[in-house]
């Protein structure tokens, strides 16, 4: 359940910072989340970290 916490976190947080819409917000942090590399052509994830 910490997991689920914390993904839910970092989507709020994405979500307030780069106001992502919720699908993108929701892909981007379970990049982050689980340490992944994000391959994408869509310039919007570029100012995610």
């Amino acid at each position: 359940m910490v997991e689920g916490c914390t993904l839910s976190n970092k989507i709020i947080e994405i979500r307030n910072l780069y106001k992502l819409k919720l699908p993108d917000a929701i892909i981007a942090a379970s990049a982050i989340v689980n340490n992944a590399v994000l391959p994408t052509a869509d310039k919007g994830f570029r100012k995610v970290e």
